[in-house]
Order: C-alpha cells, then sequence, then structure tokens
C-alpha cells in the first residue's frame, strides 16, 4: 500500500521533445486537413481554401487558408506550443491544444503559419521537425515575410484578418514510381480530402455558414488556378424514410440528464451520395453518427453496442448532445473516430423512444425493411448482366435491382444502320446496335459509356428478349412495335432540334 506520508520529495518531470515523432501518426492526409479546418472554424472563419501544390506531378505542399479574426505574436506563439490549451468556447471545436502540431507534422518536416489579426501586426511562426524535436525550439518569422504573406492570404481568401497554414517538406507522400503513379495518386488523394470535408462539414456546408474549396494545381499555375467548391454529403439526406415511422427519438438515461438518439432507416436500395460515400457501398456506414457542434466525428460504426452486417446497411443513428462526449463516448486527439466506453452498450440497451420502442426494435425494423427488399427482388425476372456501354454507375444500380442471369452479358453499341432504322439486335453476341446517325441526338458522343439515360431505358425494354436462345413469335411482334415507335420518336426529335 502507499500512502502520501510515503513522499519525501516532488520532482518535475518535462516532457522528452522525442514525442513530436509520434505527433500525427493516426492521421489520414484528410483528417488532417479536417483538423486544420477545425481551427479556422473556431476562428469564426466562413471561406476556407485548400490548396494541394505540385512539382513535376508530385505533391509539396499544402495551404489552408482562411479569413478568420487571425491571431496577434502571443496568440501565433501559443498556438505552436505542444500541448497548450486555451480558453476553449463552448462551440468550439478545439479540445486537446495539439491539433495544428500533431495534423502537421504527421505528414510534413516544416510547418509555417502566417496570420494577421485585426489592428495588430502580422506575424509568422515556423517549426522544423528536426528543432522541434530535440529541443521544442520555433522560429520566428520577418515583419516583411508576414506581411507579404498576408497580401497572398488576402488575395486568395479575401477578409481583412485571417490565418495560412502552409506544410512543406512532405514526409507522408506517396511519389510513385512513375508519372502515371503520382497523377493518380493525387486524383485519389483530391477525391478523398473533398469526400472526407463534404461530410465532416455537411451541416455547416448546407447551412451556409461555411464555404469550401480546393485547388490542386502545378506551383507555377497555383494562384490562377480555378477552385472547386466542397458540396455537402449527408449521409441522412434520403427521401423518403425507409419506414413511416422513422426517424424516432430515443433516449438514453445518465446521471446528469438524458442523451438522444435519433434512429434513422434508409429507404432500401438507395444508391445515392449519402447512403454510398465516395467510392464506398452504403453497407459500409450503418452505425452511430456522433456530431460536435455540427462537426462530424464518427462516420458509422457500432462500437461494440452490435455487430455490424449486410441485414443492417439501413440503420443509422445520429447522436447529437454534448453530454454524450465524455459520459458515453470518448474522443481521440486526431478527431478521426470515436471510443464507446463499456457503459455505451448497457445504456443504448436501456434506451425508450416515448411510445415504448427500444433500440432492438430498431434494429428489427431496420432488418425487416432489408429482407422484404430482398424478396422483392428476388421475384422480378432474371436478366442478362449489363456490360460493355453501360456507366459504371448504371451497372451498379442495375446489378442490385435485378436478378442476373450468369454468364449472360448484354452490350449496347453504336452502329451505322439503315436510315430510319433506331435500332438493332444480334441475339448470338448478346448486342443491342444503336444506329450512331442519332448519336449526338440522344446525347451520345462522350465515350462508350456514353448515353446514359437512352441505354438504360433500352436495358429495361429489351432484356428479357435476351434470356433465351432464340426469339419466339412475341419478341419478333415486340421488336416491330420498338423500332417503328422508337425511329418516329427520333425523326421528330430531329425535326424539333432543326
Amino acid at each position: 500500500m502507499s500512502d502520501d506520508n510515503d513522499v519525501v520529495e516532488r520532482i518535475r518531470l518535462e516532457p522528452d521533445s522525442a514525442l513530436v515523432h509520434a505527433l500525427g501518426t493516426h492521421h489520414s492526409l484528410e483528417s488532417s486537413i479536417a483538423d486544420l479546418i477545425d481551427n479556422s472554424l473556431d476562428a469564426q472563419a466562413s471561406s476556407i481554401l485548400v490548396r494541394l501544390i505540385t512539382r513535376d506531378k508530385r505533391l509539396i505542399r499544402v495551404d489552408v487558408v482562411d479569413d478568420g479574426r487571425g491571431m496577434d505574436a502571443r496568440t501565433i506563439t501559443d498556438s505552436m506550443v505542444l500541448g497548450k490549451r486555451r480558453d476553449y468556447g463552448s462551440g468550439q471545436l478545439g479540445h486537446f491544444g495539439m491539433g495544428l502540431k500533431a495534423a502537421s507534422l504527421g505528414h510534413a518536416n516544416v510547418l509555417t503559419v502566417w496570420s494577421q489579426s485585426a489592428g495588430a501586426t502580422p506575424v509568422g511562426r515556423r517549426l522544423r521537425k528536426a528543432d522541434f524535436s530535440r529541443d521544442f525550439s520555433c522560429e520566428v518569422l520577418s515583419s516583411d515575410g508576414a506581411t507579404h504573406a498576408e497580401a497572398e492570404r488576402r488575395a486568395l481568401c479575401g477578409g481583412d484578418s485571417g490565418t495560412m497554414v502552409t506544410w512543406t517538406e512532405l514526409s507522408q507522400v506517396f511519389h510513385g514510381h512513375s508519372d502515371e503513379d503520382a497523377i493518380s495518386w493525387l486524383k485519389h488523394s483530391q477525391t478523398r480530402v473533398m469526400t472526407h470535408l463534404a461530410v465532416t462539414f455537411h451541416r455547416l456546408i448546407e447551412q451556409d455558414s461555411l464555404s469550401i474549396d480546393i485547388v490542386i494545381a502545378d506551383e507555377s499555375r497555383a494562384h490562377d488556378a480555378n477552385p472547386t467548391p466542397v458540396f455537402p454529403i449527408d449521409p441522412f439526406g434520403y427521401r423518403p424514410s425507409g419506414h413511416p415511422s422513422y426517424p424516432k427519438d430515443l433516449l438514453v438515461q445518465l446521471p446528469s440528464g438524458q442523451v438522444k438518439l435519433t434512429c434513422h432507416i434508409w429507404p432500401a436500395k438507395s444508391d445515392i451520395t449519402g447512403f454510398r460515400i465516395g467510392n464506398k457501398p452504403g453497407e459500409q456506414f450503418q452505425g452511430f453518427y456522433v456530431y460536435r457542434h455540427d462537426r462530424l466525428l464518427q462516420l458509422g460504426g457500432w462500437g461494440q453496442v452490435v455487430t455490424a452486417s449486410s441485414d443492417r446497411q439501413l440503420a443509422r443513428v445520429i447522436i447529437d448532445d454534448p453530454q454524450a462526449i465524455g459520459s458515453l463516448v470518448t474522443m481521440n486527439p486526431e478527431k478521426s473516430g470515436l471510443r464507446f466506453d463499456p457503459a455505451f452498450g448497457e445504456a443504448v440497451e436501456a434506451a425508450r423512444a416515448d411510445d415504448g420502442i427500444t433500440f432492438s426494435d430498431f434494429l428489427t425494423t431496420a432488418e425487416a425493411m432489408m429482407a422484404k427488399a430482398n424478396r422483392r427482388n428476388s421475384q422480378r425476372a432474371p436478366a442478362p448482366s449489363p456490360y460493355k456501354g453501360f456507366a459504371p454507375e448504371l451497372r451498379d444500380t442495375l446489378t442490385k435491382e435485378l436478378p442476373l442471369i450468369e454468364g449472360r452479358e448484354l452490350q449496347v453499341r453504336w452502329r451505322i444502320l439503315p436510315d430510319g432504322q433506331f435500332f438493332d439486335i444480334d441475339l448470338d453476341s448478346t448486342t443491342v446496335m444503336l444506329n450512331s446517325a442519332y448519336r449526338a441526338l440522344l446525347g451520345g458522343g462522350g465515350g462508350l459509356n456514353d448515353a446514359p439515360v437512352i441505354k438504360a431505358l433500352i436495358f429495361l425494354l429489351m432484356n428479357d428478349i435476351f434470356t433465351g436462345s432464340r426469339l419466339g413469335k412475341k419478341d419478333k411482334d415486340n421488336i416491330a412495335l420498338w423500332q417503328s415507335v422508337l425511329a418516329s420518336a427520333v425523326a421528330d426529335e430531329a425535326k424539333r432540334e432543326g
């Protein structure tokens, strides 16, 4: 046993600067940039520009520029201190005092911050990872450099005050073994960053309180490149609900009060952005969505409460209550996920809605709606698989909606056909040939997967023609009917278009 009487001396243990090397090890590029945007939002920024700057097709620099209230000399120095926690307001996103350093030094060997606050002289500070990990030293930058940087910031983002954070000497970047590798990595990185920001800050963007733009450009054209706006991705942006009784609020009882769980059921067979996020299917995003001051901290996942399964893919739950952070879930420094405390599962199981519905009832209903949709799908007649000529997104939708005939692939091609003939059919190759004379008129001409609306209608109209090995009398009669009607319609369309 220990006793306070055992204490003979109290010593001060200074942190070892070598811990700098561990900063940001759990940060992805997109979560790091989101962490910097949190700082911008705490500074009341409404416009943020993210720049990914390249040289010889390789990423060499990242800028996050804002029009927030900026920092003076004392505030910017404090912001560079590891673990320095300012007095966070009730609506602010900062929490640990680690964000700027961890997010930046996890990806770059040099962090530079320029800032201008109202009525103050522009200032700049720089951390070099090698120096910072040796003695926590920070470089104070010249007033001339800060003034020049402030002029650049205003040109990029506007506003009389604001901050520009720059990463150089990037360390955690895949440069590729060839130019093609590097270009591919950059495109995927831009997509990941945009998707992550679009869903993480979707509420703020939807409220028009925040705009985020992204530029990816060579350093020689970075100032002239047109930015791409980040549009919100709402993981609850369905209409209508997948069940008429949902969304429904369940209340979790805590000693300090109640925490609300808002349970949602997506419509079955959804294949829109919001259910599907980025290139990942909606099944991967079932679970809890935890918000803090309208910033998404947890993008799905059930923690230890229940097991994820395809049967539960329509179920999503919003937790949007400051009481939940700390009492039920714990936020990590990267704000890229949460740890659900052991008591969380018990509290959720005990939660009730006003009508007595439990969390288990909610899951059962979501599973039932998925099962019902699967039964409906199994009753549809099987069809050939959509193949060449169909855009990937259209193929995915048709594949999800219809049972498919294994080994039978339907393709749509453009071919020169006699004038007045809309289409032709090759049963042996399972191909529908459309008259290329009408291609431009029907919205085609953009490559193999063009004219998706026409091709989707052709698939729905003709797929059962290809389920057999020969054309029956009814098939031939239908083909003659379709040929006559479509040829007449396209002739009328051509006349209208002049």
